[in-house]
């Protein structure tokens, strides 16, 4: 029986009887295998795409699809593989709302994890934000008419090519890359231009690659600032201080900050609170309960707690900071995070 037929029984099996799921499993890891075989190492949980990390995103896919309610369509309030059993989903729809959707769980997931990716790794940063530089160049120059985009076909990304002047003869990437770095002219548009002119049509991200080598890669970790400790009475009382702002929480605001603390994406959260209806509500959420812990802390510390949170923290990394504190004293969290290994 073909993998299109096979899927859905597999689906309804599970879901119905609770059977056959790691025949499910070995198809969910061979579906995200393909699904994400042309993206980066920074897309993946583990920062590195190993064979850890292919399988991690497979089997937290299975999970989500298995266990979380999701309220988006086409899941309404459902979990996935109830909505396949329900709708009675084929195997090329349950696979593309699996893994090959612009939306589908699998490519949330890695959405989620290259945004935490980006958060704690500064060169990662530098080359997301190098990577968009040079598609800005790129969409200028073909704005211009110096460029033409040729497709590659089969979901794979664009290459970028030089408007047709005749024949011309290319020259191996390392010799222009070699070339590029002598020159004085280290301008992004320049460099562009060069490596498309000298070595025929390229990808973006092979585009960025070069670009790269040729800038330099900024120094891997961030300057480490040394401090003193604070002393041991100065940590009771804050930490004093992030329970206190606990028990002043409501229901909805503890549900939220337990989900964190389990490693949940705003979408699984949303799906659980009715009064979060998208991202931007998680986000102020999060932004409040976070504001409450700060001025907690600043009162402790006597420092004014009107200013709200700092410029340049974001509310999330601030609340799993906090999420660090309550993990030691707090049941709910504790739980949640003996259950996931930790607040991601």
């Amino acid at each position: 029986m073909s993998e299109t037929d096979s899927l859905p029984e597999l689906v309804r099996d599970f879901e119905l009887r609770e059977a056959r799921a790691a025949e499910l499993l070995d198809q969910y890891e061979r579906n995200v295998r393909h699904m994400s075989r042309t993206y980066p190492g920074a897309w993946f949980a583990t920062g590195h795409k190993d064979e850890e990390g292919v399988v991690d995103l497979a089997h937290r896919t299975f999970t989500v699809c298995a266990r979380v309610e999701k309220g988006r369509f086409p899941f309404s309030s459902r979990r996935p593989f109830r909505c396949f059993v329900e709708e009675q989903f084929d195997g090329r729809a349950v696979r593309y709302h699996s893994f090959y959707a612009k939306l589908s769980i699998a490519r949330e997931l890695m959405r989620d994890d290259y945004a935490r990716n980006l958060r704690r790794d500064p060169v990662l940063r530098w080359r997301a934000d190098l990577y968009g530089a040079v598609g800005d160049v790129l969409k200028a120059m073909e704005a211009a008419g110096a460029l033409e985009r040729q497709s590659q076909g089969n979901s794979l990304p664009p290459r970028w090519a030089v408007t047709a002047t005749g024949p011309r003869l290319t020259v191996p990437l390392a010799r222009i890359e070699d070339a590029l770095r002598d020159d004085q002219n280290h301008d992004l548009k320049h460099i562009v231009e060069e490596v498309l002119r000298r070595g025929g049509p390229l990808s973006q991200s092979r585009l960025t690659n070069v670009a790269e080598a040729v800038l330099g890669t900024p120094e891997a970790e961030d300057p480490v600032f040394q401090t003193a400790a604070p002393p041991a009475g100065v940590q009771v009382g804050i930490r004093r201080s992030i329970v206190r702002a606990w028990e002043t929480l409501d229901g909805e605001d503890r549900n939220l900050m337990v989900g964190l603390a389990r490693g949940d994406s705003y979408d699984d959260i949303i799906a659980r609170q009715p009064r979060l209806k998208h991202r931007v509500a998680a986000t102020r959420a999060v932004t409040r309960c976070g504001q409450v812990f700060l001025a907690a802390v600043a009162e402790e510390a006597g420092i004014d707690p009107t200013g709200g949170i700092p410029a340049g923290i974001q509310p999330r990394r601030l609340v799993e900071c906090v999420l660090e504190v309550l993990a030691e004293v707090v049941p709910e969290i504790q739980a949640a995070v003996g259950h996931t290994g930790g607040a991601r």
